[in-house]
């Protein structure tokens, strides 16, 4: 049986300390007590080499009053789409034997928490406020067996891992009900993946994600060329590999996501990917021999990834000059000090008044990424002044055009 590399607090802070890192944890105040969150943005393939790191999605430990570990909670570990990475090409995995195939549902995931005090909360990758986390918690109270369940998974130690899914949640497909469909189960203590077949007694009412173990990869391939309202699928293999799982998505979800083949010829459309975390997709609808492809998008990513970084830096440096202003007097005033000073010198003013109103540094530094790549030529100028190695193609039929 596979042993899985799980984190500590320590190590999972200290993936966050790593230079250029991708990975990030959120300090949070959960009914009184201090919950840490982790989680990556903008992350690549070569950042989870280290296998730990596959666990930092959405990982969580909550905290006693004393400051003492209460308990970490597990969540579905990182993984990628077919093609989208080396160890899931498809010539790698072909023969891979499969153990469990379902339904890729086309919501928000989700899970549940218990608290010092025995309350039961839920809560989405990274939020306990969300408007996803606020619908579990409203399911919980309202639906007795999934309140059931869920407790009784609690006090079993076992991760149960939902989707979050209602009509005001929609990505793509639509769904009519707002519910929690239960994707996997998974030992809180070992990591291990646990068969649901196992547990159908305790389920109820609970809706569980269909699957279809009797196609084949390659069946599966086909049919995401053909098949309609469908997400996906979500493959598990029988054996310990690397990656224990992967996702094939259907054209036709990628199509109504706006993953045209045609975008990879746009940089502007490119970057805004990158910039919603949307760029997995893409990488995974690339065949595994458009090399010179795949090798373009992840120098995209670098450049972005450093933009991001050293632009979060300036803001940075300009609010410590904001800082510096403060005298203990009203903030209006203190605002009014620091505009006097630098509004028409420093560039990175109103990005500084962002972060003084409450917004977050890496946020405005997307922002600006966005503002200074939203056509193609300019988009194509930001890129190639951050790296004169990159090269631009024109798409089929695609001229250059803002």
């Amino acid at each position: 049986m596979k042993k899985y590399n799980l984190l500590t607090y320590n190590e999972a802070v200290e993936l966050t300390k790593l230079v250029d890192s991708p990975f990030i944890e959120s300090k949070l105040i959960v009914d009184g007590y201090n919950v840490s969150a982790f989680n990556y943005r903008l992350a690549q393939y070569s950042d989870f080499l280290d296998n730990k790191a596959f666990e930092m999605r959405g990982l969580t430990f909550i905290f006693n009053e004393d400051g003492s570990l209460f308990k970490r909670h597990l969540l579905l570990q990182k993984f990628f789409n077919l093609n989208q990475v080396p160890d899931t090409q498809y010539s790698e995995v072909k023969d891979f034997a499969i153990k469990y195939i379902n339904n890729k549902e086309d919501g928000s995931i989700a899970s549940f928490v218990k608290l010092p005090n025995g309350k039961v909360v839920g809560k989405s990758k990274m939020s306990f406020e969300s408007d996803q986390a606020i619908g579990m918690n409203r399911i919980y109270r309202n639906n007795k067996d999934v309140r059931s369940f869920v407790d009784w998974t609690l006090d079993n130690d076992i991760v149960a891992i939902f989707e979050y899914v209602s009509p005001t949640n929609r990505i793509v497909l639509r769904y009519t009900d707002e519910e929690l469909i239960l994707l996997r189960l998974r030992d809180n203590k070992t990591g291990h993946y646990l068969d649901i077949n196992d547990y159908l007694d305790k389920l109820g009412s609970i809706k569980v994600a269909k699957f279809e173990d009797n196609k084949s990869l390659d069946e599966l391939i086909e049919l995401a060329h053909t098949v309609e309202d469908k997400e996906g699928w979500i493959v598990q293999f029988e054996k310990d590999h690397l990656i224990d799982f992967l996702k094939i998505k259907t054209s036709w979800y990628c199509e109504r996501h706006g993953l045209l083949t045609d975008d990879l010829y746009r940089e502007n459309i490119l970057v805004g990917y990158i910039l919603d975390d949307k760029i997995d997709d893409i990488l995974g609808q690339i065949p595994e021999d458009e090399v010179e492809a795949h090798e373009r998008i992840e120098k995209l990513i670098v450049v972005i990834k450093h933009a991001i970084f050293n632009k979060g830096s300036e803001i940075l440096k300009s609010y410590d000059l904001f800082l510096a202003e403060d005298d203990g007097s009203d903030i209006s005033i203190v605002k009014k000090n620091y505009a006097l000073k630098y509004c028409k010198k420093d560039p990175n003013f109103g990005y500084v008044m962002g972060m003084a109103n409450g917004k977050d540094v890496y946020d405005l530094a997307i922002d600006w990424v966005r503002d200074n790549t939203k056509k193609l030529n300019i988009a194509r100028d930001f890129l190639k002044e951050r790296d004169p190695s990159l090269f631009f193609v024109d798409g089929p039929e695609n001229e250059i055009e803002d």
